[in-house]
């Protein structure tokens, strides 16, 4: 059965190995291991990565998540980063001091039918994000390169990390094992083992975020998804709030910085999806020919 690794600095790390395929095969361990993100490990954590004797760490964390919390260096272990560009995974790993400001906003929008409604449709992007991770060439890539090195003796013992190494981890974990031959049933219980390891993680959050609102939508909507960010500035509902005043006005003096100044136009904002190609998701003031031209 798969083993749970009990490191200070991480609260989801565990070795793949023990797990028997449809023939009754062992997957051997200390061969592949996963994880949350190692920007917190301590140096006992660290001498014991090393005694395992790792190779390789593959970060499925996106280019600002890194530079943000890069992870602690382990000397002689090569690292690979691999993002397959899942966004709303990426907005779902912030901090407490990010997730403030996204709890105010979620309490704003909550407080209309209407911007209920829209918090209800978003709290199903991350199922939306992982049918993404199957559909996307450039997700495709990004996980057909992190099998390759796990066929490659040289890279092993690997570790695979992103934040919370639950969806982006998890995902390279469900290709691995139904490559290996593993039942469903099994890779679902793999998978789910991330909800018992995450366990006192997620009610410490969620007392950090009982700090900030007691309102039971939101609270909810923080336990299924966490902190969201989202596109508007005004209150769901009511008019795009289009200078520096009016944002100070209808905001009460809650933001702690505005940029002054005033839009150029009445146009919302251009929702866009990059990965190895530009879809507009909602058209704005930018225009799709002007986002091209900057990304060439």
């Amino acid at each position: 059965m798969t083993r749970i690794i009990t490191l200070e600095g991480t609260f989801n790390t565990r070795d793949i190995g023990g797990i028997l395929n449809k023939e009754g095969k062992c997957i051997c361990y200390n061969r592949m291991i996963r994880s949350d993100a190692l920007n917190k490990i301590t140096i006992q954590d660290v001498e014991y990565l090393k005694h395992l004797g790792l190779k390789t760490i593959v970060d499925f964390r996106g280019k600002q998540e890194v530079i943000k919390a890069p992870d602690i260096k382990i000397e002689g272990v090569k690292e690979i980063n691999l993002s397959p560009n899942a966004e709303v995974a990426n907005l779902a790993s912030g901090n407490i001091v990010d997730d403030q400001q996204k709890i105010d906003a979620l309490i704003k929008i909550s407080s209309t039918q209407e911007g209920r409604l829209q918090l209800k449709a978003r709290s199903d992007e991350m199922s939306e994000q992982m049918r993404e991770l199957v559909n996307s060439s450039y997700a495709n890539k990004q996980y057909t390169s992190f099998i390759n090195l796990l066929t490659d003796e040289n890279n092993l013992p690997l570790l695979h990390h992103c934040k919370g190494g639950k969806d982006r981890t998890g995902f390279a974990t469900i290709i691995t094992l139904f490559i290996l031959d593993v039942s469903l049933e099994k890779v679902k219980e793999e998978y789910m083992l991330t909800k018992e390891c995450m366990a006192s993680r997620n009610e410490k959050r969620m007392n950090e975020y009982r700090q900030y609102t007691n309102d039971p939508f939101v609270l909810e909507l923080l336990k299924r998804v966490g902190p969201m960010l989202v596109t508007s500035a005004n209150i769901s509902g009511q008019e795009t709030l289009l200078n520096d005043l009016d944002v100070y006005h209808e905001f009460n003096g809650k933001l702690k910085m505005i940029v002054k100044g005033k839009c150029q136009n009445t146009l919302a904002s251009t929702v866009v999806k990059i990965d190895d190609d530009v879809t507009i998701l909602r058209q704005g003031c930018i225009s799709e020919e002007k986002i091209r031209e900057v990304l060439k």
